[in-house]
């Protein structure tokens, strides 16, 4: 990876009071971090150094982690949500005067007569609400009969992105994405089912090498979700070397609850779809 001066460099210890690092850009974005904790703090210094960093320590950043994190970061997502509803709710409550007021300068037009080019201005406001409203009509009929013949509330699509970081000289192609509960890195049963084809087309296609990146919600602090992410491509990792896949065709990544596939309006709710889409890790090929 390519040195940046302005890169920061960061050095924590994770909640097994391990040492680790990341190293993020100057616009915010994670480029980088260990894939395991280290006892101590000489140890991640070395990792850090065989993954790009180069020693100037006035570019790190020690940081042994704060209690209460996650609640003051909890609470500015909720802050920043309820000032968007807020905004919301607050434009609503003006269009809804301006009608009551367009209502009342329309009853004061009535009384004292309408001239001809007014009449013809609501006519052709009229008309256009119709379609508006027909059109409503018809995707609302369309999507029941939709959840008539697949029995149910149609499932999300899954998401499917190309790699957002693909290094010199490679061409990635993404396979899919594995979904996991909240706070949690085990595969599913469905998860499995999916990872056994990959692997599959791993063994039939053994030139390839893959990328695991892996990502969670936005709920939780980023220390907390660098290192879930990191344990959720982990352990496709570690699915894939139990199914034969060799240990040097594989690396990992973690993201954290950076690059959301959706973003999350409401950090908080782990339930919402957005949360769901968001907690997963990516299959990625590469073709060297």
């Amino acid at each position: 990876m390519e040195q940046d001066f302005n890169d920061k460099w960061e050095f924590y210890k994770d909640a097994d009071l391990k040492w680790r690092w990341r190293r993020t850009s100057p616009n915010g974005n994670i480029v980088g971090a260990a894939s395991e904790g280290y006892v101590n703090k000489t140890d991640c210094e070395g990792n850090a150094s065989r993954n790009g960093w180069n020693g100037d320590a006035a570019q790190v950043i020690v940081n042994t982690g704060a209690k209460n994190e996650e609640e003051e970061q909890t609470r500015a997502s909720e802050t920043k949500a309820h000032d968007l509803q807020a905004a919301h709710l607050a434009r609503e409550s003006k269009n809804r005067d301006l009608l009551i007021d367009g209502d009342r300068r329309f009853d004061e037009k009535a009384r004292t007569g309408l001239s001809r080019q007014t009449k013809n201005i609501l006519l052709m406001i009229a008309g256009i609400l119709s379609v508006i409203a027909l059109i409503l009509l018809f995707m609302l009929i369309r999507n029941e009969q939709l959840q008539a013949l697949t029995g149910g509330d149609i499932p999300p699509p899954r998401v499917m992105i190309l790699s957002l970081d693909p290094k010199e000289n490679e061409q990635v192609v993404v396979f899919g994405d594995t979904h996991f509960e909240f706070g949690q890195y085990t595969l599913s049963p469905e998860a499995i089912q999916l990872l056994a084809k990959d692997a599959q087309s791993l063994k039939e296609n053994p030139a390839l090498h893959v990328r695991l990146a892996g990502y969670t919600s936005a709920k939780g602090t980023e220390a907390v979700n660098q290192e879930l992410s990191e344990r959720r491509a982990n352990a496709v990792r570690d699915y894939l070397i139990e199914d034969g896949i060799a240990p040097e065709r594989i690396t990992v990544i973690g993201y954290g609850r950076t690059r959301p596939a959706l973003y999350e309006v409401t950090p908080s709710d782990k339930d919402s779809k957005e949360a769901l889409a968001n907690m997963r890790v990516l299959f990625e090929v590469v073709v060297q």
